[in-house]
């Protein structure tokens, strides 16, 4: 064996150590970048739960006798705690971002944050409930555009984190076990004796979830146009082509579409 060959069995071997040692040193990095931050994404969601909870109003009555609660009311009785616990919810999803630049959670909540302060803002213009009043201390027509903001502002977030996720590549389908596909056919039954629609086999993707928040988005912002007496239709129009897309049963779009604010104006509801 030449010296030559003697010499580079071991050099080589150590280059191969080396690169794998790199590897599983990036591979560690990344972990504890998404286990960082998956903390602050969780710690910026415990801020939005007391927030979501601080301006809960309930639901509308029903339109028909032992129908349905309606929409969800917003309220702004606690304003600025409100806004106070929005904007530390804020802080926490850009931090998680600024140590995981793709953490598509962080994104998502962060659109979701603009959307809830949109219906904290109407809420404070009284465009909430069945008599919405206006919050102590607060000019309208300066909420109401603020409203008005963030709704555009959410769906335009929202939008951006679709291109983002449809650049991604298909994730494969999990197959389910034999305990959850016999839960699911109990869900079936139940459903069908109820005289309802069976739920879906397919699990809801991620993009499909954005989708509905977006449609959300969209459905809510343009009942706060038809409180205002503003066009509203083409805005809900999008959000009902949109609940379709995303996979959304026709029964729940049905319901939505009768508890409409606009809906309900025109037939005097």
């Amino acid at each position: 064996m030449s010296n030559d060959l003697a010499v580079s069995l071991p050099m080589d071997f150590a280059d191969e150590t080396v690169s794998r040692a790199k590897e599983l040193l990036d591979e560690s990095i990344s972990k504890f970048q998404t286990a960082a931050a998956i903390s602050m994404f969780n710690w910026g969601n415990v801020y939005m739960c007391r927030g979501r909870k601080k301006m809960d109003g309930g639901r509308e009555p029903p339109i028909e006798e032992d129908g349905p609660l309606g929409a969800a009311i917003a309220i702004a009785d606690s304003f600025d705690e409100v806004e106070e616990l929005f904007n530390l919810a804020k802080d926490r999803f850009e931090k998680a971002l600024s140590i995981k630049p793709d953490h598509h959670d962080s994104l998502i909540a962060l659109a979701q944050r603009r959307y809830e302060r949109a219906r904290l803002l109407a809420a404070a213009a009284g465009l909430s409930g069945e008599g919405g009043k206006v919050a102590a201390g607060h000019d309208v027509a300066k909420r109401t555009a603020e409203a008005e903001a963030e709704f555009a502002g959410a769906s335009a977030d929202y939008e951006a984190v679709l291109k983002m996720l449809n650049e991604l590549p298909e994730e494969g389908k999990k197959e389910k076990t034999e305990e959850e596909k016999a839960q699911f056919q109990k869900m079936v039954e139940e459903a069908v004796a109820r005289g309802e629609e069976p739920p879906s086999d397919e699990e809801p993707s991620l993009k499909s979830q954005v989708k509905v928040m977006l449609g959300n988005t969209h459905f809510e912002h343009s009942q706060m146009l038809a409180r205002l007496g503003k066009e509203w239709k083409p805005l809900f129009d999008v959000s009902l082509k949109i609940f379709t897309e995303a996979g959304c049963a026709q029964s729940d779009i049905d319901g939505a579409i009768k508890m409409h604010r606009g809906k309900r104006m025109e037939a005097g509801k």
